[in-house]
């Protein structure tokens, strides 16, 4: 079978880490083959580096497809492909676009929330959603907007969660000891760890203030942030401000996300909207009591109390109170810890499915009986 999958673009992201993960694993029987809209960014670097083949429209700011449907459309005929699979809006959009009046069957898989979109691009993608087979949402919240809000044919919508590999994310004492004596931390310190693109949507600035009143009170915290992103300046900038230099790092994008999360005590995500966040997943399927937002599934998995907490994403002061709770009591920390670690071991892999609707959707055997939503 030849697949084409289509996106917005390869940063490193978690829509972005899902294609990754579905493109090498389907390779392994597959002709594969992915086109970005936007430069190759780091996922797509990655992907050539292990034999993907990636191309490029090289478009530096997707404003309006209308550009790049002649390029898509010629790319389209010339693979030739049996399948398309698209990826976030404008690469969704833009496989609509250039498979109409085509025979190619389209997957697409959103990863977004339409709520903040604009009113022409709600409108755009009204006009286009009836053009895929199949739409696969990847959380509860997505599945129910989808269908609930933005009128999706429900028997055109396929829920199929994230999930990630527990042989890829596991609690490691040997590597938490290994990570903390490269990176200068004491088995005393206690660190608060934010893996996600450093953009307003993910919130760093409020976990960044939220730390700030909790030093006071305990010394021995620390915080780290995995990601980057154009909020980098700001952080940096409230952290000279404040002080905060020997309490808080900025690492960059790491490839090894397992490792860092073993070397941490707790894991944060504030973002202001999220559907199922991979980083969220990962920091269970490690150990760590999470503290997040109410935003999209993340309350599904985060129990209150019981796995870790859940705030309001603009309260500075309850979330200063959760982490206050968690850095002054081990046994809450670790109770909760170990209940996200149990809550994860009865999640199966969810990948192999996509591969069964790629062979159902490619014999036609697709239909409602299968469905989860």
């Amino acid at each position: 079978m030849k697949i084409l999958y289509i996106t917005t673009s390869t940063e490193m992201g978690g829509a972005e880490k899902v294609l990754e993960r579905l493109a090498l694993q389907t390779a392994v029987n597959h002709c594969v083959q992915i086109i970005s809209l936007r430069p190759i960014g780091e996922i797509g670097a990655i992907l050539q580096q292990k034999g993907i083949e990636v191309k490029s429209l090289n478009l530096k700011k997707v404003s309006w497809p209308g550009k790049i449907i002649k390029n898509l459309q010629h790319s389209i005929n010339a693979f030739q492909p049996d399948l398309i699979h698209a990826f976030l809006y404008w690469g969704i959009e833009s496989a609509r676009l250039a498979c109409m009046g085509k025979n190619f069957p389209l997957i697409c898989t959103p990863h977004f929330d339409f709520s903040k979109r604009k009113f022409y691009q709600k409108i755009l993608d009204f006009l286009l959603k009836d053009k895929d087979q199949l739409t696969i949402a990847e959380s509860v919240s997505t599945a129910n907007y989808l269908i609930k809000t933005l009128k999706y044919n429900k028997n055109k919508v396929y829920l199929l969660p994230n999930q990630v590999a527990s042989s890829a994310f596991y609690p490691d004492k040997q590597l938490r000891k290994q990570m903390r004596r490269a990176h200068h931390y004491h088995e005393n310190d206690l660190v608060i760890m934010q893996v996600s693109r450093l953009e307003p949507i993910k919130n760093p600035l409020v976990l960044l203030k939220a730390f700030r009143n909790l030093v006071r009170n305990c010394p021995q915290a620390r915080l780290v942030y995995v990601g980057e992103g154009s909020e980098r300046t700001k952080i940096e900038n409230f952290i000279q401000e404040c002080k905060l230099e020997n309490f808080v790092k900025l690492v960059g994008m790491q490839e090894n996300i397992n490792a860092w999360l073993n070397m941490a005590d707790i894991f944060v995500l504030p973002s202001l909207e999220e559907s199922l966040p991979l980083a969220l997943l990962e920091a269970m399927r490690v150990g760590l009591p999470c503290i997040v937002s109410h935003a999209g599934d993340m309350p599904l998995w985060v129990s209150h109390g019981e796995n870790g907490f859940v705030f309001n994403p603009q309260d500075i002061t309850i979330l200063s109170c959760f982490l206050t709770e968690l850095c002054l009591q081990p046994d809450i920390r670790r109770t909760q810890g170990e209940k996200s670690l149990k809550k994860m071991h009865s999640q199966q892999d969810t990948f192999p499915q996509y591969q069964q609707l790629y062979n159902k959707i490619q014999n036609g055997e697709f239909s409602r009986e299968n469905t989860k939503c």
